[in-house]
């Protein structure tokens, strides 16, 4: 890649300026996308961009950023030497996270220029170029004119080199790095001569490409040394020159540490004074889904680490592509899948307020519509709902990224033979929560949802069984206990969107009033007798729901640890808790001792949001996980490989997976952070959804002075016994 400088005097192609779109800003920060298709091919490239007002820093992950003027209203964006090519067809597209004075967003114009034919260029063929992802700050080195080279700009560790046994042509070149600060964690090497080499040769790395003129290479550390602790690192690269003749290159190198990636979550204002920014806390799981994002991502992605992935997901023509991966995996998994969304619908339904008072309200919108668009289009026929795509053991057995996926994607479905009632009736909770999310802002939208509903509900109540038994692809992992208390919660949100009698009527079959062990995905009893006390206002439902909490409160069966957490099981232990603090947040709209159950469930919140001096939420409050089990948060940056040896690593994540709520503590109140400890640090949808509806609830209450802290109840750990 030439310089600007170098470029001076050269042929340019305008692509002429286009208005770029503030996807998100906040107080000090703003985020943009900047897409322009390619009409002609081209060696490197420069956009330049003009802003309305001053851009004090400028972070880009996959081009080099600089100010071009003292004012700070214009910068250049100029290409890394992997991502320099591009041909006709491509489209470019480059995230950008600004920082300015008060609430940032910019006025942005883009203008695309390119040097016609000009500079030297690699091409990485590992890799997808508009992919690359690059820590902020790091620049590439530039091509000198005339030898002796100086070592390469960078930020980043240059060595020292000494030529060792020089013979035949064939020269060693010894180089030392000193590595400083915390541990790399997945490296690249820019290795320049000022002659042309051949035949790399090099324990730890491998040559994965070189400029045309073969004087500079870029090496890949393999996996023989993928971490490299503060200390020396010798390394001998092995060199053949193009000239036998020649007498030794001289060279120089900096290793570059792909582990490394400044994006931030960015933070909300408090504006609501609150112990805790629920604002901020709604920003950050929105943002979680995001990054569980399968399929083609939108032109407003403000994840810049992800990329598109599994763009083949289908079976028979059936496009299956979208939705969300389940977990730290990459499987998609749609009984939890579409629990998560029901519920998510839930709290937007029940919420709103809460998600306006935000500024989030379109971001849930979004949120939401990602995963019914997909489960739409597994809703294949009347009588036909694929269930799952990906293979459990292949893809728990792999560590890297969704982006670089190779292996083999199966579809598993459900149809009249081999029925699922329970994932059915789950979908179509997810629809007709939807339908009613959706009713004003889109009615064709929300109409197909409720027609989709409809239809599972008939092939649910028509075909009983369990879909575990039907996919046994599923049992390992999301096996269903029971049909009933989803057969129960589908009909009770039909009968709540329609008023259709034959609804509620198959509800109460399938209704239990005994204390329920706890909500999840596979588990929502309790669901079913807030429900049916908020349609019917009958005492016997509000004396189900009684009885649940009874058992859940201090007291009950339910044991606590020591610091106040509602301690269900050490599996995802603030899963439980979460989801049972909704729930009792739902019931106190329903009017069930509403002072004592919002209390209750703010403690519990509040528990996972820091209370204990620590913070469970990745990105949010003191001391936050940084290392928790999550394949694409964890792998570096390209063009760095990923594999299993990443899972092992004592080393923090290399991206931050703003918003994911982890499993949380054991019994004692312990907690390790640790990528391979999946039992208490790994993330899921399911995590997120009754936790994020909560906080949800938690807003709104005091939207409507209702709060616990506005009303002089706000102690926690929460000591009372259950009403």
């Amino acid at each position: 890649m030439f310089s600007l400088v170098l470029w001076a005097g050269l042929p340019l192609l305008g692509f002429g300026s286009i208005t770029v779109p503030v996807n998100n800003h906040w107080a000090g920060g703003f985020q943009a996308r900047v897409c322009f298709n390619i009409d002609k091919d081209m060696s490197s490239w420069v956009i330049h961009l003009a802003f309305d007002q001053p851009v004090q820093t400028l972070d880009v992950w996959t081009a080099n950023a600089q100010s071009t003027s003292a004012d700070k209203k214009e910068w250049s964006l100029t290409n890394k030497e992997w991502n320099a090519v591009e041909h006709v067809g491509d489209e470019l597209c480059i995230d950008l996270m600004g920082h300015g004075d008060g609430d940032i967003a910019p006025v942005i114009t883009a203008t695309l220029e390119g040097a016609e034919g000009g500079g030297s260029h690699q091409v990485i063929t590992s890799a997808p170029r508009t992919t690359v992802n690059l820590p902020p700050g790091v620049t590439t080195a530039e091509p000198q004119p005339t030898a002796p080279l100086s070592v390469p700009d960078g930020n980043g560790f240059p060595a020292t080199t000494r030529v060792a046994n020089v013979r035949d042509g064939l020269s060693e070149q010894w180089l030392t790095f000193t590595i400083t600060g915390p541990t790399v964690t997945g490296w690249v090497v820019k290795f320049r001569c000022n002659k042309p080499v051949t035949n790399l040769h090099v324990a730890d790395a491998d040559a994965l490409s070189h400029n045309e003129d073969m004087t500079e290479w870029l090496l890949v550390n393999n996996d023989n040394k993928i971490a490299l602790k503060a200390g020396t690192l010798e390394m001998k690269i092995e060199v053949k020159l193009v000239n036998v003749q020649d007498s030794a290159p001289q060279c120089s190198a900096i290793l570059i540490n792909m582990g490394v990636d400044n994006y931030t979550c960015g933070e909300l204002p408090n504006k609501a004074n609150s112990k805790y920014n629920y604002d901020d806390v709604l920003y950050k799981s929105i943002l979680f889904y995001e990054a569980q994002r399968s399929g083609k991502l939108p032109a407003n992605n403000r994840i810049p680490w992800r990329g598109d992935s599994a763009l083949n997901d289908g079976d028979g023509g059936v496009d299956l592509t979208g939705g969300w991966y389940d977990a730290g995996d990459f499987v998609k998994f749609n009984f939890p899948m579409a629990w998560s969304t029901a519920i998510l619908n839930w709290g937007l339904l029940q919420f709103k307020d809460a998600y306006e008072a935000a500024g989030q309200l379109e971001w849930m919108y979004e949120s939401v519509k990602w995963p019914l668009d997909y489960l739409l289009k597994c809703h294949a026929s009347d009588d036909v709902l694929y269930v799952q795509v990906g293979d459990g053991g292949a893809d728990h057995g792999s560590w890297g990224r969704p982006e670089d996926m190779k292996m083999a994607r199966p579809a598993f479905k459900i149809d009249a033979s081999k029925p699922g009632s329970e994932v059915a009736m789950e979908t179509a909770v997810a629809f007709v929560t939807g339908h009613l999310a959706f009713k004003e802002k889109d009615p064709p939208y929300s109409a197909k949802l409720l027609q989709h509903a409809k239809s599972l509900w008939e092939f649910a109540v028509t075909h009983k069984g369990k879909y575990s038994e039907s996919v046994s692809a599923a049992a390992s992992y999301y096996n269903s206990v029971n049909v009933t208390d989803e057969l129960c919660w589908g009909s009770l949100w039909l009968y709540k969107a329609t008023k259709e009698p034959k609804y509620l009527e198959e509800a109460l079959k399938h209704y239990d009033a005994s204390p329920d062990w706890g909500m999840s995905w596979d588990d929502v009893f309790i669901g079913n007798q807030v429900l049916l006390y908020e349609l019917t206002k009958e005492e016997k439902y509000k004396a189900a729901v009684e009885g649940t909490f009874k058992e859940w409160f201090p007291g009950g069966t339910v044991p606590y640890t020591p610091k106040g957490l509602a301690y269900r099981l050490q599996w995802g232990a603030l899963r439980y808790s979460s989801n049972m603090a909704m729930a009792a947040l739902m019931a106190a709209e329903a009017g069930i001792h509403p002072d004592e159950y919002r209390h209750w469930a703010m403690c519990q919140i509040h528990y996972a949001l820091g209370d204990t001096g620590r913070s469970f939420v990745v990105g949010f409050g003191k001391n936050p996980p940084v290392s928790p089990h999550h394949r694409s948060s964890s792998r570096p940056n390209l063009p760095v490989r990923c594999n299993m040896n990443y899972l092992h690593l004592d080393t923090p994540n290399t991206h931050m997976l703003c918003g994911a709520l982890v499993g949380g503590p054991d019994s004692s109140d312990g907690y390790k952070d640790s990528r391979e400890n999946y039992v208490n640090n790994e993330v899921a949808c399911d995590y997120n959804a009754g936790f994020q509806t909560a906080v949800a609830g938690l807003r709104s209450l005091l939207l409507r002075n209702l709060h616990p802290e506005q009303k002089g109840s706000a102690t926690c750990p929460y000591h009372g016994a259950a009403p």
